[in-house]
């Protein structure tokens, strides 16, 4: 009887505790972990991607300086001429004979004119003795002059000669790459005639035009006056293929032009490369980025860091110091290496979440870590750039 009492006893006893631990509340789940950014202003180039085409530094269109047919060709097509080089030889026959004419025609003047200044001088002599009027002695020294002028005529003819002669060998006005002859052995030449015989162009070194809308100009002389930006001066513009992949050559940005095009609202920049491997051809396309302005004092977070809504606009979580989720209204600029500019709403030391966005609500209790940047490819380290900054552009916020 004793042992059923007992018996029943404990069995109330696991009874109660059963029905204790039952009616226990759980306990409550950890905060969700999150990865944030510290920010913190610094110093920041802003660039932009704009098209552009490369041209020579300088063109030469080969004409005739005479006419004539053309007996031979001195040059091979493609080749690096100098500036002086025989290029090709007219005929030269008709250009002698008028050489050999006009020393001729020299010759006898220079006879003519001695004989005119002895008969002055003896006109002199006789003149100073009486023997002879002074009207006899005026016209053989009006003689004299009049055979002087003449020997300067034939001079001057057999000079004009002697430089058609030259010119009946084309050479070559500046150095450089020559292109595809437009004339052959045999052909007519004129100095009228509208297509050149040949083009050099200096391709050493080329110039990269660029175009620049309008609008993109002005906002950054703005800028600039506001302080808002620091001169870009002396950085170096890096050319970019249409695959996005960087050419070895920079340049360096020489002037923009005074006139906008009216037909597209945009300005010219003129970039400066140097091209002694000649990648870069005349007539190719091209896309520079080119440095606009340093900010001295920027603030940046990771793209996917920043919350897009249509109505509430852009905006990014915080993290207070009690580690409690925090929706801050931000303004943005362009985005820059996959960083996003912040024009306002976040201060120095503010910790921004990156990822995990989708499940936080406001004033939750978080905990933050550190977060860490995915692993950028190696095989194309500088497409990147080319390709977060290239929508940039055209954007109104730089």
């Amino acid at each position: 009887m004793r042992l059923l009492r007992l018996l029943f006893v404990c069995a109330a006893l696991l009874t109660a505790c059963a029905s204790a631990e039952t009616s226990a509340p759980p306990a409550p789940p950890p905060p969700p972990e999150v990865s944030v950014v510290s920010v913190a202003p610094h110093a920041l180039v802003i660039e932009d991607v704009l098209p552009g085409r490369v041209t020579p530094v300088r063109v030469a269109d080969v004409r005739p300086l005479v006419s004539g047919i053309v007996l031979e060709r001195l040059f091979n097509e493609g080749d690096t001429v100098k500036a002086g080089q025989a290029l090709y030889r007219i005929d030269p026959t008709i250009f002698r004979a008028e050489v050999a004419s006009a020393s001729a025609t020299t010759a006898r003047q220079r006879a003519a004119l001695a004989v005119a200044t002895r008969e002055a001088e003896r006109a002199e002599r006789l003149e100073s003795g009486g023997a002879i009027a002074g009207q006899a002695a005026d016209n053989a020294r009006s003689t004299m002059d009049i055979a002087r002028a003449d020997l300067a005529i034939a001079e001057a003819s057999l000079a004009r000669s002697r430089v058609s002669l030259r010119y009946a060998t084309v050479t070559a006005p500046i150095s450089g790459r020559i292109g595809l002859s437009r004339v052959t052995e045999g052909a007519l030449v004129g100095t009228a005639d509208p297509t050149p015989m040949v083009t050099i162009q200096q391709l050493d070194a080329v110039y990269v035009d660029i175009r620049q809308p309008v609008m993109r100009y002005e906002e950054l002389r703005k800028r600039l006056a506001r302080g808002e930006l620091e001169t870009s001066q002396g950085l170096p513009v890096t050319l970019l293929s249409m695959r996005g992949e960087p050419y070895a050559e920079q340049g360096r940005l020489l002037s923009t032009d005074v006139n906008v095009d009216p037909s597209t609202s945009e300005l010219t920049l003129r970039v400066l490369v140097e091209n002694k491997d000649l990648h870069l051809l005349p007539g190719m396309f091209v896309r520079a980025r080119i440095p606009v302005g340093r900010e001295p004092q920027a603030i940046t977070v990771p793209q996917q860091a920043v919350l897009h809504d249509p109505a509430l606009g852009e905006s990014v979580l915080v993290v207070d110091p009690g580690d409690r989720v925090v929706v801050r209204s931000v303004t943005t600029g362009r985005i820059v290496e996959g960083q996003q500019i912040v024009r306002t709403g976040l201060a120095a030391g503010d910790r921004v979440v990156v990822e995990g966005q989708d499940q936080l609500q406001p004033a939750m209790a978080v905990r933050p870590s550190p977060w860490k940047p995915p692993p950028t490819p190696s095989s194309a380290p500088s497409a990147a750039p080319a390709a977060t900054a290239a929508p940039s552009a055209s954007a109104p916020n730089p």
